[in-house]
């Protein structure tokens, strides 16, 4: 009687870092489009982004959901150097409201006032504001220098990399606007040892990042005259980590989020950790990042998305739970910019500007899909079709085993029979469940394929499964005798929602003299 070993578990999480033949349980050696453990099973597909603006007159580079006091505003700034102020919800109209420099950094709130910087430094900082309604852009005063980059800390804005005193941090008058030369003391100022490329604020210090290190300033009152220092303290954090790419900055729990060449690290400001290297994903992030062209990222519910785009292109989108600090991957993701809202006006929301689209897309779907809607495409008419790739599993000690089967618990559904929290559907409104016997006769969705080499990349079929009902199991020929195999399981054609339960072998040990 055959007995067969389940091998998948609870893996979940994909890892590079160790020999495919040796992965700890709880890894794959792949996780494309599927949201782990998020919806109703351990591994499900992830849902569709959809677009979250009309066509604008250029893609999407920076953006911020502004929470005005007389109501929050989705603005965007356009590669062509135009402000666009978007709809959030539906018919996701546009309007322009001005040009606007370029920038390599979102926007910043402060004083009921949007802030916006030039990346090119011909210009001191715009000044976005609503009076009325209507954005409206200014010019924030001359002293302000032609930084472009900066945060808000204590309440003050603080701004760095300036022509001229590229390695100097400066502040404004507390809680005020900035068009008057009185909101701007030009005393108040701190140099740092290499020049600024980007800047953040946790409740008690400012990193200051340069390209290779991080530094930051402890305290809370800054310079503002030849007799009065401050209390404000410039010190390093870390030499082996930095940031020139400030679009990758995020916020999460009281940590800062960033990425470089090195990995993606957060830090609290007095500790750094890489999320790549404790992901075990720090070879296959060396091998994105050596032809990364642009980078982008945010933070969403405990998630942070970031998407490099390369210069050979290809697009990768990699997610890291960030309480679990694993990493899955997204498919079809090509952002030059995440904007992010706090949640406050509503569900927290998240948006990503489409390189080459002109458009905005919501991006908050694809984590909690509407499993109503029918075949699951993403809003440029991509498909969703998930993978998932499994260590080489030696099936015991060394030696040849006789490989008869594959199984495979799945649940595939083509027709919209079932949404994922059925409490809020009521049972009548439900369409009837497809005859198994229709089932049998459908085309295959998934294909189940395996190499009896770790680093053999060309799969054998196993077969195709068709679409479920429900939990469903199927048995897959192998007959083979190798010393492991490896399996991938990928979509062939379009479901409205796919769930991986387990993944099963019925294998015997030869003899172990047998080569």
């Amino acid at each position: 009687m055959g007995a067969p070993s389940s091998l998948l578990g609870n893996a979940r999480a994909f890892a590079r870092d160790f020999p495919r033949d040796r992965m700890p349980p709880g890894y794959l050696w792949d996780v494309v489009d599927y949201v782990p453990t998020v919806i109703d099973a351990n591994l499900s597909s992830r849902g569709p982004w959809i677009w979250g603006s009309a066509a604008m007159t250029g893609d999407a580079e920076t953006g911020i959901y502004a929470p005005y006091l007389n109501g929050d505003k989705l603005l965007v700034q356009t590669t062509n150097g135009r402000l666009f102020e978007v709809l959030p919800d539906s018919p996701y109209t546009v309007t322009d409201r001005g040009a606007l420099p370029r920038a390599r950094q979102n926007p910043i709130l402060f004083v009921d006032t949007v802030v916006h910087f030039d990346t090119a430094r011909a210009m001191t900082p715009r000044l976005i504001t609503n009076v009325g309604g209507t954005p409206t852009i200014g010019a924030a005063n001359g002293a302000h220098k032609f930084s472009p980059v900066g945060c808000v800390y204590k309440s003050r804005l603080v701004t760095g990399g300036a022509p001229g005193e590229e390695n100097r941090v400066r502040f404004s008058v507390v809680n005020q606007l900035l068009t008057a030369a009185a909101s701007y003391d030009n005393l108040s100022f701190i140099d740092t040892d290499l020049p600024v490329s980007a800047l953040a604020a946790l409740r008690a210090v400012i990193l200051v990042f340069h390209p290779g290190s991080v530094g930051r300033i402890r305290g809370a009152t800054p310079p503002s005259s030849p007799d009065d220092d401050g209390d404000m303290n410039p010190e390093p954090l870390f030499d082996r980590a930095g940031c020139s790419e400030p679009r990758t900055i995020a916020y999460w729990n009281d940590n800062v989020i960033f990425a470089d060449e090195h990995g993606v690290h957060v830090t609290d400001g007095a500790v750094i950790r890489n999320l790549v290297s404790q992901g075990s994903i720090l070879y296959f992030w060396r091998m994105l990042y050596q032809y990364k062209l642009t980078m982008a990222a945010c933070t969403f519910l405990d998630y942070y998305l970031i998407t490099v785009r390369r210069t050979d292109g290809l697009n990768v989108t990699l997610v890291c739970d960030l309480n679990k600090r694993q990493w899955f991957r997204f498919s079809n993701f090509y952002a030059l910019v995440y904007i992010a809202s706090s949640g406050g006006g509503g569900m927290e929301r998240v948006w990503g500007g489409m390189a080459g689209s002109n458009r905005l897309a919501r991006i908050g779907p694809t984590f909690f899909p509407d499993l109503t809607l029918g075949l699951t495409a993403d809003a440029d008419g991509t498909p969703v079709l998930p993978v998932i790739e499994t260590p080489w599993y030696r099936l015991g000690k060394e030696g040849r085993k006789r490989v008869r089967f594959g199984y495979l618990s799945y649940d595939v559904r083509t027709t919209a029979t079932v949404t994922r929290q059925p409490e809020f559907e009521p049972e009548a409104l439900a369409p009837p469940l497809v005859p198994p016997e229709l089932l049998a006769t459908l085309a295959p969705v998934l294909d189940v394929g395996y190499v009896a080499s770790p680093q053999d990349p060309a799969y054998v079929s196993m077969g195709g499964l068709p679409p479920t009902n429900g939990y469903t199991r199927y048995r897959l020929p192998l007959g083979q005798f190798p010393y492991g195999v490896a399996f991938r399981v990928k979509q062939t054609a379009p479901g409205v929602v796919t769930r991986i339960f387990d993944l099963a072998t019925e294998a015997q040990p030869g003899e172990s003299s047998r080569i």
